[in-house]
């Protein structure tokens, strides 16, 4: 089966109520039109960077999670 099938199968289990998330989903889908903002053009790119180094300071054993 292909997941196309398997898609198809599973939105026509959907209840009514909620095919209206199904089809809001696939319009921003449609809208983004498979381009993907990199993260710094959501304002995370410094966020990431220290996250990262938080991460290789708790590795290193240099900080402790309580």
């Amino acid at each position: 089966m292909t997941i196309r099938e398997r898609l198809i199968r599973k939105i026509r289990s959907l209840p009514d109520d909620r095919l209206r998330e199904v089809a809001d989903f696939i319009d921003q889908l449609e809208a983004r039109g498979g381009e993907r903002p990199s993260l710094a053009e959501h304002g995370m790119g410094e966020y990431l960077t220290h996250l990262c180094t938080y991460e290789d300071m708790l590795a290193a054993g240099k900080i402790r999670w309580r």
